[in-house]
């Protein structure tokens, strides 16, 4: 009795997940993936997201055109059957680029942005009213693995089938292939 109770409730919420998918769906740039139940959607006509890719519950996904007196032509971009787990956020004034295949843990943070650039004359003034900093693009490539609350900075490449260990925070660059972890993260293994 309760396997056919869990069933249709799968069913009715799976198929309220389709219908919410396709009226969002005209709003974005592209949208052929899954998202459920986000918290935060800003600028979705600069947001593509991939065949069979999934956005968990309460992610957060900014595209920022402008802030204050700034203006920006961000872009976002998510391949092919990829995953973002819950409560991730995915920030981008310029261009973050997410290939095939990658799958996130829950609590990541991806941006391209900082508020301000880390002067003394900015460190005078509420991060609020700093002017939005970008080190450049952050570009993710086809099957990384992202551990639980992984922060990535702007201006990151990671190469192919590179893994992030959980709670690390990714200011350089990633090899393909390699294994990072730590505050910064630093290379753990080469894998061959």
């Amino acid at each position: 009795m309760f396997d056919k109770i869990d069933h249709i409730k799968n069913w009715v919420v799976g198929y309220f997940w389709r219908i919410y998918n396709i009226v969002i769906g005209f709003s974005f740039q592209k949208l052929e993936g899954t998202i459920i139940s986000p918290h935060q959607l800003c600028g979705k006509d600069c947001i593509s997201i991939g065949r069979g890719t999934q956005i968990d519950r309460n992610a957060i996904l900014t595209a920022w055109k402008s802030y204050r007196d700034q203006k920006f032509s961000p872009s976002i971009f998510i391949g092919n059957n990829s995953y973002i787990g819950e409560n991730s956020h995915i920030s981008a004034c310029e261009s973050i680029k997410i290939g095939n295949g990658v799958l996130t843990g829950r609590y990541v943070y991806i941006s391209d942005n900082s508020h301000g650039n880390g002067s003394l004359l900015q460190s005078s003034m509420p991060p609020i009213e700093r002017p939005l900093y970008i080190k450049g693009p952050v570009v993710i490539e086809d099957n990384v693995w992202i551990g639980e609350r992984v922060c990535i900075l702007s201006g990151v490449h990671i190469g192919k089938g590179a893994i992030i260990a959980a709670n690390a925070v990714v200011t350089k660059d990633v090899p393909a292939n390699t294994i990072v972890g730590g505050v910064p993260a630093k290379v753990l293994k080469i894998m061959n």
